[in-house]
């Protein structure tokens, strides 16, 4: 009767654990679906939602599984903005459940699983991607059940654990490339700390190998079929991405978590110096790796985020070490102090405020603390709110400016087409243009595929932020038609031209930016 009752106990607390754990994802999913309609779509998301009208295995310039999220979204719960930012936020929230299970398969229970699930919760760098439609939050998922996986495997053996790693990185690879970083680096560090023994027997690997190679085979063909324009597509960026500030990297790396910085870094440190989990060296080892070789590489944080639910979960597990000496009430403050400055970082990272509201909020946190840095932007100037937020703004306002300005009368006729290099104006003049408005053409980006090999028309609206001589000599008659004035927003300074009778140099440097991604 005594071991029976043992058992009950066990299962009954095993159950609670799960449920405990199943609590923080529905926590993280609630908080975001306060705010999903925002201040609008996103620059980024409304080019997945029109590149997701159509179901592709491949695009020029980015991994299909974002455009695939968004097609299932349209079908489950419309065209809405709403509708396409749920299923990003139920990833985000798996996430955070998939965080306590790698705490708990560490040997971590309740107070272990509530730093570490709290941890990633308040994380403004999480906070700011888990509602968008965007790459970066299934880029997290991925990364973090991939590690569960592997640690997953390495505590139980099971081969079901191969398996999940296989998927994991398969469906990793088709929504960013950039998962392949994770893989190099613990193979390295696998390799560095002679970790051979652990590897299973390679009749282990033969059938998640398969099912691997079937979640990529036809994405994999498909860029057979197009010459691999995902080389053409990473060479352009080295070209074009090669400054690095490593000042701006760390600063992001250690104050963009928040105080989830004390729980991270603990479990870099931990994974590096505890004793009792050695056979976990090398993945802090990694982790080092993965930080350094971003920084080199780019320095954006938001790159190699999926990499800290791990470091978030070993930081849970030292920290509950550390605090069963305390007291409860000194735990209640260490746990609360994540959620009152991931509650004071919210109106910086969730659109929770009204545009004008939160221009004051931003206003006064940088009078308060002098800490300037969400408001810089991308080009190097200052904004009056985080830019982020700024390129959800006025794509409803831009259609209709370029609406009205393609219906002009002109005495060369109407313009046949309208063309940017702006992959965002392209997708928001798809998505909100009516019936009337020209064909939208674009050739550095995956629009190219639906816009004509050369520019043949006679007539065409040109929307560029370049003025004077930059543009006086693209077509025998330059007229413009009207700028955009919109303070903080993605449009702002956009020029509207009517181009007649364009120059052979114009037409060639056209097919000249297809061929950044095609071969013909």
């Amino acid at each position: 009767m005594v071991n029976i009752s043992c058992n009950q106990n066990s299962s009954h607390s095993i159950r609670g654990l799960h449920l405990f754990i199943v609590f923080f994802g529905i926590l993280k999913f609630l908080i975001h679906v306060i705010a999903l309609k925002g201040y609008g779509y996103h620059a980024d998301e409304i080019y997945y939602v029109e590149l997701g009208k159509e179901w592709q295995w491949g695009f020029p310039d980015i991994s299909p599984f974002v455009t695939w999220v968004a097609h299932i979204s349209k079908l489950l719960f419309g065209s809405s903005l709403t509708g396409y930012r749920i299923l990003p936020c139920f990833f985000s929230a798996a996430t955070v459940v998939i965080t306590g299970y790698i705490t708990y398969f560490l040997g971590g229970r309740r107070l272990a699983i509530t730093i570490a699930c709290s941890a990633i919760i308040c994380s403004p760098a999480f906070l700011a991607t888990s509602y968008l439609l965007q790459p970066a939050v299934f880029d997290e998922f991925f990364w973090t059940l991939l590690s569960f996986a592997l640690i997953a495997y390495l505590q139980t053996r099971k081969t079901s654990f191969l398996w999940l790693m296989a998927i994991a990185l398969a469906f990793g690879i088709l929504n960013k490339y950039s998962i392949l970083l994770l893989v190099f680096t613990v193979l390295v560090a696998w390799l560095i700390c002679g970790r051979r023994a652990t590897a299973p027997h390679w009749k282990k690997l033969i059938l998640p190998a398969i099912v691997f190679l079937l979640i990529l085979a036809p994405h994999i063909a498909w860029q057979f079929e197009q010459n691999f324009p995902i080389y053409k597509f990473t060479t352009q960026v080295a070209k074009t991405n090669f400054d690095i500030d490593l000042g701006d990297y760390f600063l992001q790396l250690f104050f963009f978590h928040g105080a989830a910085v004390a729980v991270w870094s603990a479990g870099l440190i931990f994974l590096m110096t505890n004793r009792q989990s050695k056979e976990y060296f090398f993945l802090g080892l990694a982790s080092l790796m993965v930080i350094a070789i971003l920084s080199v590489l780019k320095g954006k944080l938001y790159y190699g985020l999926g990499l800290f639910p791990l470091l978030f979960a070993n930081g849970g597990y030292c920290w509950a070490l550390m605090l069963n000496h305390f007291k409860t009430a000194f735990k209640v403050m260490f746990i609360g102090m994540l959620y009152v400055f991931a509650l004071f970082s919210l109106p910086v990272v969730i659109p929770i405020f009204s545009i004008t509201n939160n221009k004051f909020y931003m206003s006064e946190m940088v009078e308060l603390t002098g800490f300037s840095r969400p408001l810089r932007y991308e080009d190097g100037t200052y904004g009056k709110m985080p830019q982020f937020f700024a390129d959800m703004t006025d794509w409803e306002y831009l259609t209709t400016k370029v609406e009205n300005a393609s219906i002009q009368p002109s005495t060369l006729g109407k313009a046949e087409v309208i063309l940017t290099d702006d992959y965002a104006i392209a997708g928001a003049l798809k998505h909100y243009g009516s019936n009337e408005l020209p064909f939208v053409i674009s050739a550095k980006n995956s629009f190219l595929n639906q816009s004509p090999k050369s520019l043949d028309q006679h007539t065409i609206i040109y929307l560029t932020k370049s003025t004077g001589l930059a543009v006086k000599g693209v077509a025998g008659k330059v007229t413009l038609i009207d700028t955009i004035h919109s303070n903080n927003s993605h449009i702002n300074g956009l020029c509207i031209y009517r181009l007649s009778f364009l120059t052979k140099a114009f037409k060639q440097q056209y097919a000249r930016d297809r061929l950044i991604f095609v071969e013909k």
